[in-house]
């Protein structure tokens, strides 16, 4: 992906953390799993920041990651500080998709797209984003 895409979305909460020693592997940088979790935490911090996890139980919304990619560009290693963050990239019926960063030194290490699915949780399906969600997300795309 190249800057420009990256210039086209907002990430109004990059959160910033250390990396812990027990995120690294045997080959002394971070595990590639980590970046998941990493871009778990951006998630959180942006549904927080935003009040969508109120939102999403004030609407009777649930929501499930139905698929997560990760683009290593730059190896991490112990110690160091990282920026996290997530934009939405696109807002569909009932997903949402949002692009994950985690940086380093100010570049950027890791990046990928996650697709974030609306379901009713009496059912497990999927169901529509409500007219409330989806003008929460507007605000910040």
């Amino acid at each position: 992906m190249n800057s420009t895409v990256f210039n086209e979305i907002k990430f109004p909460f990059p959160y910033t953390q250390q990396v812990a020693w027990g995120d690294m592997d045997a080959f002394n940088h971070i595990n590639n799993v980590i970046y998941f979790r990493y871009f778990e935490t951006g998630r959180v911090e942006f549904f927080n920041k935003t009040n969508l996890w109120q939102l999403f139980d004030d609407e009777n919304i649930r929501i499930v990651v139905a698929k997560l990619e990760c683009n290593y560009v730059q190896e991490i290693k112990h110690p160091a500080t990282i920026e996290i963050a997530v934009g939405i990239k696109k807002i569909g019926n009932s997903s949402l998709i949002v692009h994950h960063i985690v940086k380093c030194n100010g570049n950027i290490a890791a990046h990928g797209e996650g697709i974030i699915v609306a379901t009713n949780p009496a059912t497990g399906k999927s169901t529509p984003w409500t007219e409330k969600i989806r003008a929460n997300f507007e605000q910040w795309k």
